[in-house]
Parts: structure tokens; C-alpha cells; sequence
């Protein structure tokens, strides 16, 4: 399955005039061998919250559709909470007026919640999806370079190319040097040595096209260039202008997993500083007069006006107000409008721009701090 924008588009085209149910749920792997263990219970505490709000509508035949949803839902259920099941974090998207069931895991943490809208409950996949984007782990060693494709919590080897110089005819001179001087043998292994290195970085900078295909052909968010800083820069410069990220430690042995664990660190530094870019290019732009706007108010009415191309939400931000019969969004209800209230105006905006195509990012709470005086929330424009 592919996670990304299109995939969330589909997602949140699941409407159901009765509800969408939509359940989500973090394992636990130290509680494995618990017969009930708490995050399981979490959700199940979730759920019965859901059944005495839905008890308590007046209307009865809504009532009895979702009440009798949930119960034929419990094997899928059983099955999100089971401990033997496959997938870290775990979601399940089911319309009451269907018997559609459309189930989801990740290798990352999402946040638990049990929830029944009128659409699927998108808002923590968006977050846990921006928390482990697709990132390139490009090992460069002597040996030559291997591709690791990292995302969603998955490593995968997706490209090995060896360097494997033919040094036959490369003859090792002994003995006199030049017109009968004896010069050391050891000026002749590092000539020898000099011309392995040269053709070395040939072979980096050739093979460097093959990280440039899988950049665009993988969608990788971030380059993360891993190994002794004289190779990796030489990789570097033949990928410039994409940025790319040095980490000088040697993984080369180990298995792909193992090499995403190891830069750990790295990867959520380069989320930072790639969430602390987008947010300076957005004030700039702003702040000049150009496509950017700042501001919970500001960004909705470019919002409802179809003009925002690209939408940034603190994850930590909440946010409620109102919906107008026109679909419109607003944080302040205009004047003798008849709206509906909006208690997660979050989810609505992320639904809002994914219907239209827009792009969302969900900014880590540390790089949206710089958001604070303007709600969280912002965008780059389409004009």
C-alpha cells in the first residue's frame, strides 16, 4: 500500500450520512504477552464511550444502525487489538451504511482514538505519516553505494552498486625508481593507492544518478548521506542542488532496520530543519506581500477560496469553530450566518485541503513554535 497524498484523498472521500467509523491504535511490543494489554483496553474504553453517546441520540433508526455496526465490527476489532497481529501502529476505517472494512498498518506510533463522523477521522495517520516521511539512507564506503528506502517506519535494501576496479593491468612497481634511483617501494603503493582512490570517486559521482532516480521514482523527502565525510561529499556534490544530510558513522554491515535505527536522531533533526525551512519560507513570503499567509482566520478564507496550495498545522494545535451551510470554514461566525459548530476545526481544514489538492504538512511541535503568535496555522499559496 502507498501512503501518501492520493491515498489520503481516497481516505477521506469515505462519507456516510449515518458515520464512518474510524479506530486507531498503538501496540505495544513489551506487552505482547499480555492477555489484555493496556493499549488495547484504551481503545476498547474509547469504544464504550462511542456506544453510550450514540444510546443517548433521539434518533432511534440512526441509533440502531451504529450500535449494530459496532457489533458486527467486532472481529475486525479483536483483530486491531491483537497482540499477534503485524503493524506498530494500526487503523480501521468502516462506513455504518456499508459493510466495507478498510484496515491500515504502520511501523510508527499513531495516537489512539475511537471516532464516528460523517467522514473517516484522518488527522492522526496525517500526523504519524509526517513523522516518518520517506527518506533515502544512501551508505557510501569503498565498497560502493547501497539504497535503503526508509518510511512509515520500514527499511528496505532497494539498490546495491559495487566498486569493483579491475587493478590487473595497474602493475605495482618495485625495485628502482626513474633513471636508476632507488626510490622506496612504498612511493609506488601509494601511487598505486592514488589511482584506486581516483577512480573510487569516478565511480561515486557516476553512481550518484542512481540516488537522483530513486529520489524522484521513491518520493524521498530526505537524503540522508551515511559514511566517512571524504565519500560522502564526493556523492554529494554530484547531487547538488538536491540537499542532503551527512552523518559520519560506518553502518555498512548491518541490516537495514538496524542502519534506520542507527540515524534515528538524524532523521527527526532533518524533519526539524526541514519543517523550520518550509515555516521561514511561508513568513517570508508573507511578510513581503507574496504567496503566503500566517494565521488561523487569514488561512481559512484563502482556504475556502481554493487559493492555498500548501497547508501547515502545528500537530499539536487545536482548533474549533464553525462550518457554513455553504461548506465554508470560519473561526469567527460572520454576522447572521447559520453555521454548525465545529469542535475540531483541524480535521475539517485537513479534509478541506485534501478535497481540493492541496498539500498538507503536519509541522513537529518544536519547529512550530515559531507558529506561536500566528495559531499553528499557515500556507503557501497558489496566487
Amino acid at each position: 500500500m502507498v501512503f501518501d497524498q492520493t491515498f489520503l484523498r481516497d481516505l477521506v472521500a469515505l462519507k456516510d450520512e449515518a458515520g464512518v467509523v474510524s479506530l486507531y491504535s498503538t501496540a505495544n511490543p513489551r506487552e505482547e504477552a499480555s492477555v489484555k494489554p493496556a493499549w488495547g483496553i484504551k481503545l476498547r474504553n474509547e469504544l464504550s464511550a462511542m456506544r453510550e453517546q450514540v444510546s443517548a441520540w433521539p434518533e432511534k433508526e440512526r441509533r440502531a444502525a451504529v450500535l449494530a455496526r459496532l457489533d458486527a465490527l467486532e472481529p475486525d476489532i479483536q483483530e486491531l487489538v491483537d497482540a499477534a497481529e503485524s503493524g506498530l501502529g494500526r487503523a480501521l476505517f468502516a462506513p455504518v451504511g456499508q459493510t466495507d472494512v478498510h484496515k491500515i498498518s504502520l511501523q510508527v506510533p499513531i495516537d489512539d482514538c475511537a471516532v464516528l463522523e460523517s467522514t473517516a477521522y484522518v488527522r492522526p495517520l496525517v500526523t504519524a505519516m509526517a513523522t516518518s516521511a520517506p527518506a533515502g539512507l544512501v551508505l557510501v564506503s569503498r565498497s560502493g553505494l547501497r539504497l535503503i528506502d526508509y518510511r512509515y517506519g520500514v527499511a528496505e535494501d532497494v539498490h546495491t552498486t559495487t566498486f569493483d576496479p579491475d587493478t590487473d593491468e595497474w602493475r605495482q612497481m618495485r625495485g628502482p625508481g626513474p633513471g636508476g634511483t632507488q626510490q622506496p617501494a612504498v612511493n609506488q603503493l601509494d601511487k598505486f593507492q592514488r589511482r584506486v582512490d581516483d577512480n573510487l570517486r569516478r565511480f561515486l559521482h557516476s553512481a550518484s544518478q542512481e540516488v537522483s532516480e530513486r529520489v524522484k521514482s521513491l518520493g524521498w523527502t530526505d537524503v540522508l548521506l551515511i559514511g566517512d565525510p571524504a565519500l560522502t561529499e564526493v556523492v554529494s556534490t554530484a547531487l547538488r542542488p538536491q540537499e542532503v544530510v551527512h552523518v559520519d558513522t560506518i553502518v555498512d554491515a548491518l541490516p537495514a532496520t538496524e542502519v534506520a535505527k542507527h540515524v534515528r536522531g538524524e532523521l527527526a533533526e532533518t524533519r526539524e530543519a526541514r519543517d523550520t525551512a518550509l515555516i521561514a519560507r511561508v513568513r517570508n513570503a508573507a511578510m513581503s506581500g507574496g504567496r503566503g499567509v500566517l494565521g488561523l482566520n487569514q488561512t481559512l478564507a484563502l482556504l475556502n477560496e481554493g487559493r492555498v496550495d500548501h497547508l501547515l498545522l502545528d500537530e499539536k494545535g487545536h482548533w474549533s469553530g464553525s462550518r457554513g451551510l455553504d461548506g465554508y470554514l470560519y473561526d469567527q461566525t460572520p454576522n447572521g450566518m447559520a453555521v454548525e459548530n465545529e469542535p475540531d476545526l483541524g480535521e475539517r481544514m485537513i479534509e478541506a485541503a485534501l478535497n481540493s489538492g492541496v498539500t498538507v504538512t503536519i509541522l513537529g511541535s518544536e519547529a512550530a513554535k515559531s507558529l506561536s503568535d500566528y495559531d499553528g496555522v499557515a500556507a503557501l499559496l497558489r496566487w
